[in-house]
């Protein structure tokens, strides 16, 4: 089944919070009218620069038009070769890999009419606990905002949230003694989040100061990118289990090797696509560590791509962090993803389970700029200065 085109639509969705995104839609069209669809999610992170589309679809179809999709083996060697590991974990590179493993793997369960987790050995699970993100907050005029949407989400059977912390301890600390007011064990924190701003010292002093207002399952992310050593230190001294993103499968084993995590939080976003994460959660099996399943905040097509992976993870260990189609206004699929007791429901339609609405994807279709210009702190924190009230400083 010989590949023959694949087209790229960059789409802008806002956010429930304020800002908006962009993701590239991938379009695979194989022999005998097959299509697979695929994303490239929510290239709005920093570094600040965008992917020439034009180019890189050229490209695309310049390397794989011709070769049969069902040879997953070596066009994942050949897209590893031309679109290289970058080493963190918003790599461009990785986004590409992965709208292009999606695609394949939606074309090919559609041609075999099976679902996508069929293809990878069958489903171990029907549904997995997820949870909703409370993203950085920098001023006390963000926490009653936030407290809100809390109240929204748990209203919809979402009891279990994690919470980016670190930017203004202060303001961390306020805000946790006014969720644990309001809202006592009805609502759960599965992890508090450092995303690597913090060096280790200053995010176990941290914890310290937040440990007698509330409680979480994991830390995630408490010194800086590739800081093994600091990594480790914190990990020792921790009296919580320590998680990290996996960049590649040598970084999750150095993550390993080094004792520097408990659970390694696996994405195809970042490892680009669902071959890679499952090799990264069969080196956690190996080594008797955790596993859960990261994102950054993906549309239907990517979070249906996550449920599959989901479905089979034969380490599946704590709750996901795969909510956002419940984040976005809009989407580019005819009926989203089902959620329920705040658990993510694997679909079992053919490919990925979802059906792309193409005339929607047609008026969403938009040039890829940056949408936060150089407010380098929204980009950061996933809020807007409006949201934050400091004009963009």
């Amino acid at each position: 089944m010989k590949i023959e085109r694949i087209n790229l639509f960059p789409v802008m969705i806002p956010r429930r919070t304020g800002i908006d995104n962009r993701h590239v839609i991938v379009r695979l069209d194989a022999q005998g009218d097959q299509v697979g669809w695929g994303e490239m999610s929510d290239l709005s992170h920093l570094p600040l620069y965008q992917m020439d589309l034009a180019n890189l679809e050229g490209a695309l179809n310049d390397l794989l038009v011709g070769r049969d999709a069902r040879d997953l083996s070596s066009i994942e060697q050949l897209m590893e070769r031309a679109y290289t590991v970058e080493g963190h974990k918003y790599s461009r590179s990785g986004l590409v890999r992965q709208g292009i493993d999606l695609a394949l793997h939606d074309l090919l369960a559609r041609r075999a009419g099976v679902p996508v987790y069929a293809l990878l050995g069958g489903a171990l699970r029907d549904r997995f606990k997820v949870c909703y993100p409370i993203f950085r907050m920098r001023s006390e005029a963000e926490i009653a905002p936030n407290l809100e949407r809390i109240a929204e989400m748990a209203g919809r059977g979402f009891d279990l949230i994690r919470v980016y912390v670190g930017a203004d301890v202060d303001v961390d600390i306020r805000f946790f003694e006014a969720f644990s007011e309001r809202f006592g064990g009805s609502v759960r924190i599965k992890s508090i989040d450092f995303s690597n701003l913090l060096d280790w010292r200053r995010s176990l002093a941290a914890t310290e100061r937040y440990v007698d207002l509330a409680d979480w399952m994991l830390i995630e992310s408490p010194a800086p990118e590739e800081d093994y050593e600091g990594l480790a230190e914190f990990r020792r001294r921790s009296r919580w289990p320590v998680s990290e993103h996996v960049n590649h499968l040598w970084h999750g084993w150095q993550l390993l090797r080094s004792g520097c995590v408990d659970i390694l939080n696996v994405s195809p976003y970042v490892l680009g696509g669902l071959r890679p994460c499952l090799r990264a959660i069969a080196l956690a099996e190996a080594a008797h560590a955790s596993v859960l399943i990261g994102t950054t905040q993906e549309l239907n097509l990517g979070t249906a791509a996550v449920a599959h992976l989901g479905a089979v993870a034969r380490v599946l260990d704590y709750p996901a962090d795969n909510t956002g189609p419940e984040l976005y206004t809009a989407d580019v699929v005819k009926e989203p993803l089902r959620y329920e007791d705040g658990h993510l429901l694997v679909p079992d339609g053919n490919g990925l389970g979802v059906e792309v609405d193409e005339a929607t994807l047609e008026q969403r279709r938009t040039s890829l700029v940056s949408t936060f210009g150089t407010d380098l702190v929204g980009m950061l924190d996933r809020t807007t200065a409006a949201e934050r009230g400091d004009g963009g400083n």
